[in-house]
């Protein structure tokens, strides 16, 4: 490959006592040269002329005789198109801790990421779930009924126990 020899180390120039191959010119001396014989005409096979006809609108006619061999490629497989949604690799998400209406109870009212308090509200503040997200659920507390927080699921916890039912929450007694 060209620029292969670029890291070799230069040819000697010089000349090296004892190579008989090496070819000596004299000044003044008339070399032989063998002669070649130039052919006074070169024989070149002119096509016959045809004659053409200028038009404004060319139209290239194909001889049907002759059909073309079909060009056959490498068949490639369809293209892969993202499908809509979630990707299978995704991570499912565990069920959400608390229910839409479940009564909970703030158990740490800073914020998991930022740090800032949720509100006014002091640790073991009530309040009622009202719809429930990813991570966090939307929370009205029982100390300010006309506020939505949006709280993390760790800041909360269930304030309902298993048959630790009252009359006004859920069923009627029968």
């Amino acid at each position: 490959m060209a620029g292969d020899d670029l890291d070799d180390e230069p040819a000697d120039l010089d000349a090296v006592a004892g190579d008989d191959d090496d070819l000596e010119l004299v000044v003044g001396e008339v070399h032989d040269v063998p002669e070649v014989e130039i052919p006074d005409v070169v024989d070149v096979e002119i096509p016959d002329v045809v004659d053409v006809d200028l038009v404004d609108d060319p139209v290239v006619q194909v001889d049907d005789e002759e059909e073309a061999d079909p060009v056959v490629g490498p068949v490639l497989p369809p293209p892969v198109r993202p499908q809509p949604g979630r990707p299978p690799s995704a991570r499912e998400e565990p069920p959400p801790p608390f229910a839409v209406g479940e009564r909970v109870v703030l158990i740490q009212n800073t914020r998991p990421r930022t740090g800032t308090l949720i509100g006014n509200y002091p640790v073991g503040t009530t309040g009622r779930v009202e719809t429930v997200l990813s991570q966090t659920a939307i929370v009205r507390f029982d100390s300010a009924p006309d506020t939505k927080e949006v709280v993390a699921f760790t800041c909360l916890e269930s304030g309902e126990k298993p048959g630790d039912e009252k009359p006004g929450d859920g069923e009627s007694p029968a």
